[in-house]
């Protein structure tokens, strides 16, 4: 109902009210609504929008949408629309465009934000420090408890959040994080020094937001304070950060598992497809097959290269595809239980070995499963006992070579700085066709001759 509404009250061209309709709905709901609208629409029902929920709804539109805002926009909208942007959306939003753009929008800016911003974009892209946000409530620890509270009460209505607040020396180095209900239920007349337990946990800025994203599900953290080198207090990411940084690399990594190319990780094109135009659809998916195909030419190389026995033996060929699809199904799901334990840190790079070795004896297992399985057909389709050992010795060699292939081809990624989900399921697949073809080919040939 909401959609049918919203969408009545644009195609009549009824701004005052739709204005009315959508100022009352969450920012989440018309960023939904005005999705897939026109820019030139869009345009106009912000327009309509008091500038702190323009602000809102911009830093959650794709970067292409934003763009096409920013080029539309006059210089006075603008700078209003960055006034109510987050540090942390500021520093997104500007590490997205070109070079002339960022400059004049770095000239809105006062000359304190643009060097807090500026020192926020020289940390590494993937790095914590660009996700940091300054609007947090800091105190001091000779503070009084009461002193402190009128603090807050002052400050914390900017604040991106006021469930913990920071202590901090004269210095700026960061001595402690201390939730907010201990602030209330303290006595008045203590200081801030006296509830501090000096218990906190930070993140360097040039530390991976990956390992952000592990704090935060470790500790239930709602906030992480990030230092310096020199431990002094530079900001803090929040949960709504953790969890947009938790859906960008669950997008890319189901893109890199799907051979997807998605350039300088827009993660738009999968999120939303329907707004995506084709050009850009083929060019994410083309470069990645067209490789797989040059390496499938090397199957039919093999193929070629024992005509004599498969011209003897033409119904092994009836048996080629399973054995190498059930190789290419083990591998994969190999690899899928490794990158995701890899992504969430309960296996490391150092135990690669141990996990070979387990695999090893699981894949021996499932391959004689599978090769009892076969058996049978074997006998039955190949009316001989020789060609039925063919395809079940064959059938065990190729799981238990695929699974290893699985297992190892995520490891080899990460050791060389590579994101493991790059070992994805058509290049698993691909190896063990080209693999399993060959292995197949080749007991036949010892086999029979």
């Amino acid at each position: 109902m909401k959609d049918i509404k919203f969408k009545k009250l644009v195609e009549n061209r009824e701004w005052e009210e739709l204005k009315k309709y959508i100022i009352k709905l969450p920012v989440s709901d018309i960023v939904n609504l005005i999705r897939s609208l026109s820019s030139a629409d869009i345009l106009i029902i912000l327009r309509l929008l008091p500038k702190e929920k323009q602000a809102d709804i911009f830093s959650e539109l794709d970067k292409e949408k934003q763009l096409e805002i920013l080029n539309n926009f006059t210089d006075e909208q603008i700078k209003s629309l960055l006034d109510e942007l987050n540090s942390d959306e500021k520093t997104e939003l500007l590490e997205e465009l070109s070079p002339k753009l960022t400059q004049k929008l770095l000239n809105f800016l006062t000359s304190d934000q643009r060097k807090l911003i500026l020192r926020f974009l020289d940390f590494p892209e993937d790095s914590v420090g660009r996700m940091i946000t300054t609007e947090y409530v800091a105190l001091k620890p000779d503070w009084s408890i009461d002193k402190a509270i009128k603090h807050i009460k002052k400050w914390g209505k900017d604040a991106e959040t006021i469930n913990m607040v920071y202590v901090v020396d004269e210095h700026w180095k960061l001595l402690d994080d201390i939730p907010i209900r201990r602030i209330i239920l303290a006595d008045k007349n203590e200081t801030v020094r006296d509830i501090m337990d000096n218990h906190f946990i930070a993140l360097k800025a040039t530390e991976d937001k990956e390992r952000a994203i592990k704090l935060f599900k470790k500790y239930d953290l709602v906030a992480l304070p990030i230092i310096d080198s020199d431990n002094v207090f530079l900001g803090i990411v929040t949960i709504d950060d953790i969890l947009d940084a938790i859906q960008e690399e669950n997008t890319e990594d189901f893109a890199k598992i799907g051979a997807v190319d998605v350039e300088n990780k827009d993660l738009n094109f999968i999120t939303n497809l329907k707004d995506i135009s084709i050009s850009k659809i083929y060019k994410s998916r083309i470069t990645w097959l067209f490789a797989l195909l040059l390496m499938d030419l090397l199957t039919g190389g093999i193929i070629q290269g024992f005509e004599a026995t498969i011209a003897k033996y033409v119904v092994l060929v009836t048996f080629l595809p399973v054995l190498v699809d059930t190789a290419g199904n083990a591998g994969s799901q190999s690899a899928t239980l490794v990158i995701r334990a890899l992504a969430l840190g309960t296996v490391e790079k150092k135990d690669w070995l141990y996990l070979f070795g387990k695999e090893f004896l699981v894949a021996g297992l499932i391959g004689i499963t599978m090769g009892l399985g076969i058996s049978v057909m074997g006998i039955i389709r190949g009316k001989n006992i020789i060609i039925a050992e063919v395809v079940v010795i064959s059938m065990i060699v190729n799981v238990i070579i695929g699974s290893l292939i699985g297992i190892l081809l995520p490891f080899i990624f990460a050791k060389f700085k590579k994101d493991p989900a790059t070992a994805s399921t058509p290049l698993i697949t691909t190896l063990a066709d080209i693999i399993g073809t060959g292995i197949f080919l080749s007991i036949a040939y010892l086999i029979l001759g």
